[in-house]
């Protein structure tokens, strides 16, 4: 699947959306997952940086705190207070240590999932990513309903262990 190919040759174009790449059902159901888990995890570390920073989990005042941010700042201010808690509660950066590297798997994994272009290449479906760090890159890659059913249990262990991390605080 060359990529130039996509967007500058003329190719037929469908008259409904519904009529554009048909996946394989199964696919359908394990992406809907892989972003299923990553909203749970969004929220539990919406949560996590709430009970943190001292509000009660009932007050929406931690929401509009982490409503807006991006998920590198929601990384960043989760680390910076379980590094301002750990005199008061040592527990929470060996958790962290435990929870920081599987939520990093878990955004490279959605990260696989969600950007990109999806295709079906000789009957297999495949992802068109693109890299212009430096220079101008493409790459197709197959990938199975089993890589994306492991991406979403990563996603979930993920938000497990940052759950753990803040339970009974």
């Amino acid at each position: 699947m060359e990529y130039w190919a996509l967007v500058m040759e003329d190719h037929p174009y469908p008259e409904t959306f519904e009529e554009w790449r048909q996946f394989p059902e199964p696919y359908l159901t394990a992406i809907g997952r892989v972003v299923v888990n990553w909203c749970n995890l969004e929220s539990v570390v919406d949560k996590a940086i709430g009970k943190l920073a001292g509000f009660n989990l009932d007050d929406p005042t931690g929401v509009i705190v982490t409503a807006h941010m991006t998920w590198p700042q929601k990384m960043d201010t989760l680390q910076a207070l379980v590094g301002i808690l750990n005199a008061q509660y040592p527990h929470l950066t060996p958790k962290f240590n435990i929870a920081n590297p599987l939520v990093k798997q878990a955004q490279k994994g959605r990260n696989r999932i969600v950007h990109g272009l999806w295709g079906i290449e000789d009957g297999v479906v495949c992802k068109l990513n693109a890299s212009a760090r430096g220079t101008l890159k493409f790459r197709v890659e197959p990938i199975s309903v089993e890589e994306i059913a492991e991406i979403s249990l990563n996603i979930g262990n993920a938000a497990l262990a940052v759950l753990k991390m803040v339970l009974n605080k």
